[in-house]
């Protein structure tokens, strides 16, 4: 079956002249599954992109950096219906660009996934108060903080709430020493990794297209972070992502 990348835009048009490549680079580093959010109401109603020997888990969500439509939760309401999914995300808060219902569209995403017994894609910058507070007021979701980056005490409040940290990338950032010590007192149920692909690289492919295929040596990073062999890294990653997103062998 192959490794979990828990977060990866396999089907961004950065891999649109070479997805077939990226693909078989995956599968020869031991990636066979991926999980591709939603970021807005063009990424989960276009047809899936082909998988090439992937095995591919698409999520529906309104990204909140994004502007969308006015239906557009009526129109993720619908898709969600479909069954098709295995997740609600991106969604989330980001301070970087407030918008006026950016709080409302998140909580109504959040609802959605509780209607649904969906876990949810929690993208989260310079909000954590605030997005606790709305995770607080809907006991029982479940999901993933993508790209988590912060110290042991954050990651603490999210796992007390029966989320998953997604760690990717950062954490293999000389300058993220808060995050390394946070990914080094991670229970062993508590934790997915991602790549976020193209985005976010990891420190040896800076300035690069980021690709499903670093899951393995982010692995290693965490897995030295850790104390661990980079095998029961990978481990733990693959069943708590299988777990928490519901996917069957």
């Amino acid at each position: 079956m192959g490794h979990l990348d828990s977060h990866c835009h396999f089907d961004a048009p950065e891999f649109d002249a070479d997805r077939a490549d990226v693909a078989a680079r995956a599968l020869e580093a031991g990636v066979g599954e991926l999980v591709l959010p939603g970021v807005g109401v063009e990424w989960f109603e276009r047809a899936p992109v082909s998988a090439h020997g992937l095995r591919l888990h698409r999520a529906a969500g309104l990204h909140p950096f994004y502007d969308h439509p006015p239906d557009a939760l009526e129109r993720l309401a619908r898709a969600v219906a479909s069954g098709e999914f295995v997740a609600i995300g991106e969604t989330g808060l980001d301070k970087r660009r407030r918008h006026a219902d950016s709080e409302a569209l998140c909580a109504a995403q959040l609802d959605l996934a509780l209607a649904y017994g969906l876990p949810v894609i929690l993208h989260v910058v310079h909000a954590h108060e605030d997005l606790i507070a709305l995770l607080k007021a809907r006991p029982g979701l479940t999901g993933v903080v993508h790209a988590f980056a912060g110290p042991w005490e954050l990651a603490r409040r999210y796992l007390d709430l029966g989320f998953k940290l997604g760690i990717g990338g950062i954490a293999t950032w000389p300058t993220a020493r808060k995050l390394q010590g946070a990914v080094a007192r991670c229970p062993a149920d508590g934790y997915v990794l991602e790549t976020d692909a193209p985005d976010l690289s990891p420190e040896w492919r800076r300035g690069e297209r980021n690709e499903p295929r670093e899951i393995e040596a982010i692995a290693r990073v965490v897995a030295r972070l850790r104390g661990e062999e980079p095998a029961s890294v990978l481990a733990c990653s693959d069943a708590n992502g299988r777990a928490v997103f519901r996917l069957k062998d």
